[in-house]
């Protein structure tokens, strides 16, 4: 008698599918992150310039994409210039490597994950799907 594939070689390559193999790389060291599609993805930060918070949220799809940033008009000016406007020049972007850095301090939250850099960098890759 033959087995079925379905359900459970059906299942497994939907979860396959669904996972997205995520290396974040500190100053502490590197860890491996498993996350959904559409886990959220966010990096705060001060602006040494204007003093002011900025948060930058994107999620995981094929790539890192569907950037928007969250801030004051006289910070989102200072980026910009005041040429563009700036959510939507960042949801034109798509990125397999993000790398952040600070003197003063940032954050960095990936789905339930958080990691901090004060003085240093974070490094996030997207390894799979390649």
């Amino acid at each position: 008698m033959k087995r079925a594939l379905f359900p459970w070689g059906l299942l497994a390559l939907g979860v396959l599918l669904l996972v997205r193999l995520v290396l974040v790389e500190t100053d502490q060291g590197r860890r491996l992150l498993l996350l959904l599609p559409w886990s959220r993805g966010e990096v705060a930060f001060v602006n040494s310039v204007t003093g002011r918070p900025v948060r930058l949220s994107f999620y995981p799809l094929w790539d890192f994409r569907g950037f928007r940033a969250l801030t004051d008009p006289e910070t989102e000016a200072y980026y910009t210039g005041g040429e563009y406007p700036w959510n939507e020049a960042l949801a034109q972007e798509r990125r397999r490597e993000l790398v952040y850095c600070s003197e003063v301090g940032l954050s960095l939250a990936l789905g339930p994950w958080r990691f901090r850099a004060e003085g240093g960098c974070l490094r996030v890759r997207l390894l799979f799907p390649p």
